[in-house]
């Protein structure tokens, strides 16, 4: 049987990233059809990349775990290598917003001679892991295929590129500063294949770094939802109030910024008895009000629950190569509004027939929020259902990959 592994920031029941979620359903199916090894980290805190888990070796439904050391954290050192960085970073920002890099790219497709900052700026990285690196480098032969997911990790930028006529990059591209950085022209080119989410991701890539993206396609992920655990036990638990808006998600700052004072400037103007719960792990300074509910981390049979028994669920983000938490919400068939300024999030709204809403601004936001809240949205139920399992079906999304890795 062909072996396989995947490269990915953090990995196990305790993590509740998107990324690591996609690809722990990607793992756990693909397990029978091959071996199938993870290379993981072992934290779980991305801003202090201290260790969580204590084993070398783990081993989660059929799938074996191989968890290495990162280097020791120096934020300062960090901080200093990523200004470092800017420059050229910026250069290509504004090249895209001019519409203008995608013509360059086309005329410079390598920028290798100015990414030396770039690779001293990931070698900085916290998540940085030499061991892994060593393992990949002395091992990489018994392996079918290598897969990295996310393209701005350091481990997944090292890892792939040691035999990229083997690797194949799950890149979650969206237009954010990391996607400019200058060393990407080297990813995006040389490995053997890229599986993006959307199309409309697959066309970000081609707007940053040309024609010479390598062979590529559409694959995305299946949705699956856990059985969710009863309203009851759920309630008690975490003190839910009657009607919620929910989110679910790390949370910090890039996700949700916005999302708490938008929403309360929102109950100032619609007076009721409506609070929003924050569900994840929390990674910014928590907002002190009745209100505003915290979670922390939740199982993903709590998880399901808390969707189920919201009024309706938010995605804030603007930086989404799909979005799961969208997809689920959908399949479960609630009500679900998103930042527009995520191109993909939006396109789920337009392709869905707007089962999904998306908002534009804060009075947007205020005004769709009312009308989930307070309209008829039940015809949207069999429209959302239908949307996630004609696009986002397991037995497709399995073909399409290991179609991929077979002709490796």
């Amino acid at each position: 049987m062909d072996k396989i592994c995947f490269i990915i920031l953090r990995y196990g029941d305790e993590v509740d990233g998107g990324a690591e979620k996609h690809c722990r359903m990607l793992a756990e199916r693909l397990v029978g059809g091959y071996e199938v090894d993870i290379l993981t980290t072992k934290f779980i805190d991305y801003n202090t990349f201290v260790p969580f888990y204590k084993n070398d070796v783990d081993y989660l439904n059929g799938v074996r775990i191989l968890r290495f050391g990162s280097i020791d954290f120096d934020s300062r050192k960090r901080d200093i290598l990523w200004k470092k960085a800017l420059r050229f970073q910026k250069i290509r920002r504004n090249l895209f917003r001019l519409k203008s890099l995608k013509l360059v790219s086309e005329l410079f497709p390598s920028w290798k001679r100015i990414s030396r900052a770039d690779i001293d700026y990931f070698k900085s990285h916290g998540s940085y892991s030499p061991s892994m690196l060593s393992y990949i480098n002395n091992n990489h032969q018994h392996y079918k295929a290598i897969i990295g997911i996310t393209y701005s990790q350091p481990n997944t930028f090292f890892g792939t590129l040691i035999a990229p006529e083997k690797s194949i990059l799950i890149p979650t591209l969206h237009e954010e500063r990391e996607a400019f950085r200058p060393i990407l022209t080297q990813l995006f080119s040389k490995v053997k294949h890229i599986a993006f989410n959307t199309e409309e991701e697959r066309n970000l890539a081609f707007n940053i770094f040309g024609s010479h993206v390598a062979n590529n396609s559409i694959v995305a992920v299946g949705v699956e939802v856990s059985t969710p655990l009863d309203k009851e036990t759920l309630y008690s638990k975490f003190q839910l109030p009657k009607n919620y808006l929910l989110y679910f998600g790390r949370v910090c700052n890039t996700k949700v910024r916005t999302l708490i004072p938008w929403f309360l400037r929102y109950k100032q103007k619609y007076p009721s008895d409506l609070k929003l719960v924050l569900t994840g792990r929390i990674f910014m300074d928590k907002t002190e009000h009745p209100d505003v509910i915290y979670t922390d981390f939740v199982t993903e049979e709590e998880k399901t629950a808390l969707i189920e028994n919201a009024r309706a669920v938010i995605n804030p983000s603007q930086y989404e190569s799909l979005s799961l938490l969208l997809l689920e919400t959908m399949v479960l068939g609630k009500p679900i509004l998103v930042n527009g300024k995520s191109k993909v999030m939006k396109e789920h709204c337009i392709k869905s027939n707007y089962a999904a809403q998306y908002y534009s601004s804060e009075s947007d936001f205020q005004r769709k929020l009312y009308q989930i809240l307070e309209g008829d949205v039940s015809f949207m139920r069999s429209i959302s259902i239908s949307y996630v399992e004609n696009n986002y079906s397991w037995p497709l999304i399995i073909k399409k990959l290991t179609h991929i890795i077979d002709s490796i």
